[in-house]
């Protein structure tokens, strides 16, 4: 007997065996494991929200009952496939230490943490109200200012020669009483605008700097050239059309503005208070060779 098991051919069949046994053992059919993806009108639902990116329902429905039998054929044979893919990669452990797919758990959790919909958190108007008077320094109309300008580089030549052309160029401007329109005819290329029309305060500044931008808003808007002002680009004779100063918005003004962030607010708050209810259910224990 022990010689028959000696035989290559019966060593051979009984790995067969040994190796069948084995996979009834891991494959699809054990009693424990779940085998069958039931399709239904939800999980098509909620397939197509997320394929599409659009967290909308009622448009998902619309479109779910848009399709013809081989279109919504193909749509049930996409969910399928994904789902197999994804219990097969599960089965695999493929989704262990994997921080792409940690990442994207964490976006659902912080997700489902906010809430689904900001319904939930919709203000009356005296809570939109009560906000705006706590945070009415976050609504302003920032100061703006109309103006032209003629620009000499100090790329070309060095800054006092730049500034006495500007100079030089100043009186004769007055003296024909050139306008806003002409200022096209003078000067060098300027690396961003030349007219500046109704442009904010801190976008005047990005371009010319403080110190510029300060005289501008100091000058009174009138029919004069005044100059020259300089910049780190160089020097600048400015032709001021309108200012005006910043001032507060009404609530009226900022309704929008102010609702879009009182909702941000409460989904945040109820995210905070979502994470610190499930945190509340685990200890920590910190292990660390030095402390924090």
């Amino acid at each position: 007997m022990i010689s028959l098991f000696r035989q290559p051919l019966v060593q051979f069949l009984l790995g067969g065996a040994v190796l069948f046994l084995l996979l009834l053992w891991v494959e699809p059919g054990d009693e424990g494991e779940d085998t069958t993806i039931v399709v239904t009108e939800d999980a098509l639902l909620t397939y197509l929200q997320f394929q599409d990116k659009a967290f909308d329902e009622a448009q998902a429905v619309q479109l779910l009952a848009s399709l013809d039998v081989e279109a919504k054929q193909r749509l049930i044979d996409e969910y399928v496939r994904d789902e197999v893919m994804v219990r097969e990669a599960i089965d695999l452990g493929l989704d262990q230490n994997d921080d792409v797919i940690r990442q994207r758990l964490i976006q659902k959790m912080d997700f489902l943490f906010q809430g689904f919909s900001g319904d939930s958190f919709a203000p009356n108007q005296a809570e939109v109200a009560e906000y705006f008077s706590i945070n009415q320094d976050r609504y302003q109309l920032p100061a703006q200012a109309t103006f032209t300008h003629i620009f000499f580089n100090v790329r070309d030549r060095d800054r006092e020669t730049a500034r006495s052309e500007a100079s030089a160029l100043l009186n004769d401007l007055n003296a024909s009483r050139v306008p806003f329109e002409a200022a096209g005819r003078y000067g060098d290329r300027f690396f961003f605008l030349r007219n500046y029309v109704d442009r904010s305060r801190q976008l005047i500044e990005d371009h010319f700097g403080p110190e510029m931008t300060s005289e501008i808003f100091a000058n009174t808007p009138d029919a004069n050239w005044v100059g020259p002002f300089s910049s780190r680009y160089g020097e600048h004779l400015v032709l001021l059309r309108a200012r005006t100063p910043a001032r507060a918005l009404s609530l009226e003004e900022a309704h929008a503005a102010v609702l879009e962030d009182l909702l941000r607010d409460r989904q945040n708050a109820a995210r905070r208070d979502a994470l610190a209810e499930r945190a509340s259910n685990y200890s920590i224990v910190i292990q660390l060779d030095t402390a924090p």
